[in-house]
């Protein structure tokens, strides 16, 4: 891996989207869709940073409808502000600091993004998504055998959605990766369970398959960590699963190659 030093304004991404604490949560949900992004700056009306809202945030605190059959699941924001759900501390780190850094800071809070400040400004915001892209920039040639989590928790694709939501809930995970047979077909998140919980209790007794999210990318565990990360930007997926063969040998997250840079 070459060793290369470069500041996190280099890296970040500059647009930060942002509302006003009092910004309905309708509204805010609005803004997320509109721009196709997963969360918000929340600044008080003087435009001093407050915290964040994001799209994970809204849905644990709204009505779900829908989404069974691959139908539109509807989030119905309650009638509440930005302020009231907003996670605070806002983590950032300056402008001008290592995107090890960075990275470090991400792992140290659990965070899947800081905000960059600059002074008293927020200017941009690093994010596991924009780890991606230093790893690629450095080309960094690590395979991911060497950074995977090999005990990964998985379910079964015929298993009933009920015991998928009880699994992440008892192993305190973000996600199972869902399996056919001992090859990786699929993904249930904290997002997956969200929906799953505003279904009727016979609809959660049908196989997790009609509710997992199809954004898997499977590569080889011997593939390097910069081409993963190219195929990762490329599909959009936030999750890499390793395999020998096509069974599932590991996972590497965002915070596994936070990890990387934080080294």
């Amino acid at each position: 891996m070459p060793s290369v030093e470069s500041a996190v304004h280099e890296h970040m991404t500059a647009n930060v989207v942002s509302v006003l604490e009092d910004t309905s949560l309708e509204d805010v949900l609005k803004t997320l869709r509109r721009l196709d992004v997963s969360c918000v700056l929340v600044t008080t009306t003087a435009g001093a940073p407050a915290g964040v809202v994001s799209l994970t945030d809204l849905a644990r605190v709204s009505q779900l409808e829908g989404g069974h059959h691959h139908g539109p699941m509807k989030i119905m924001p309650p009638d509440r502000r930005a302020k009231d759900i907003m996670k605070t501390p806002l983590v950032t780190v300056s402008a001008d600091a290592d995107v090890s850094e960075a990275a470090a800071t991400m792992l140290k809070s659990r965070v899947h993004r800081v905000f960059v400040q600059r002074g008293d400004r927020i200017v941009g915001v690093f994010s596991t998504r924009d780890a991606l892209r230093v790893v690629l920039f450095r080309r960094v040639d690590t395979p991911l055998s060497e950074v995977m989590t090999t005990t990964v928790e998985t379910i079964g694709l015929g298993e009933p959605i009920d015991d998928a939501v009880a699994k992440l809930d008892e192993t305190n995970v973000r996600g199972l990766v869902v399996l056919d047979g001992k090859v990786p077909v699929g993904l249930f998140t904290q997002m997956e369970a969200i929906r799953a919980r505003a279904l009727s209790p016979a609809l959660r007794r049908h196989p997790v398959e009609e509710m997992m999210s199809y954004e898997t990318l499977n590569l080889g565990a011997d593939t390097p960590l910069y081409r993963a990360a190219g195929h990762a930007i490329a599909t959009k997926v936030r999750r890499i699963c390793a395999v020998d063969g096509r069974a599932l040998v590991g996972i590497v997250t965002g915070y596994d190659l936070a990890h990387v840079l934080a080294s």
